[in-house]
């Protein structure tokens, strides 16, 4: 899993830090099917937790924009999250968190920290609004819906609308 425990980290002073070469299998996240990450991570002591950062690279499963196939597609991910700990690592005195801390980046309190959401969050946003399975992917027949990559599709073109014909006479120069 992605879990980590940082009590070393935590019992350090403020800038003390680790670097960490991860290669996770896990279960498909639900948004994208990423289901394994790999790359460098770095953790460093800040005031109030753990700052997490680095650069992953991870699988998702998509379906292209153009001819509608799934396809999978490698992304780079880019960690930058702060963990904020649970409790104080000396005392064991639970922490003062703001109130509008996400559950998910918090250090619990058994100091373990869990990356599953941050990499969940930056897989959703990797991923190309438009993704397509090819560069030169020729899509769907708008008039049969074949797929032109596998077929060449015999459908005449519809007529084009009367209303765009004087702009349609400038793009034949």
């Amino acid at each position: 899993m992605m879990q980590f425990n940082v009590a070393h980290l935590l019992k350090g002073t403020v800038g003390t830090s680790q670097q960490l070469t991860l290669d996770a299998t896990f279960a498909p996240l639900e948004e994208t099917g990423t289901n394994r990450v790999q790359g460098r991570i770095q953790f460093m002591h800040v005031n109030d937790g753990i700052w997490v950062s680095g650069v992953l690279d991870s699988n998702a499963d998509c379906t292209c924009s153009r001819c509608l196939r799934g396809f999978s597609l490698t992304l780079q991910l880019q960690l930058d999250e702060i963990y904020l700990s649970a409790v104080d690592i000396i005392t064991g005195v639970p922490s003062l968190l703001p109130d509008d801390t996400d559950p998910n980046f918090i250090i619990d309190d058994h100091h373990t920290l869990d990356l599953t959401e941050a990499v969940r969050q930056s897989a959703i946003v990797a991923i190309p609004m438009k993704p397509l399975c090819r560069p030169d992917c020729a899509g769907l027949c708008p008039e049969c819906g074949s797929d032109r990559n596998q077929v060449h599709c015999t459908c005449q073109s519809a007529g084009r609308d009367p209303r765009w014909a004087s702009l349609t006479k400038l793009l034949s120069f």
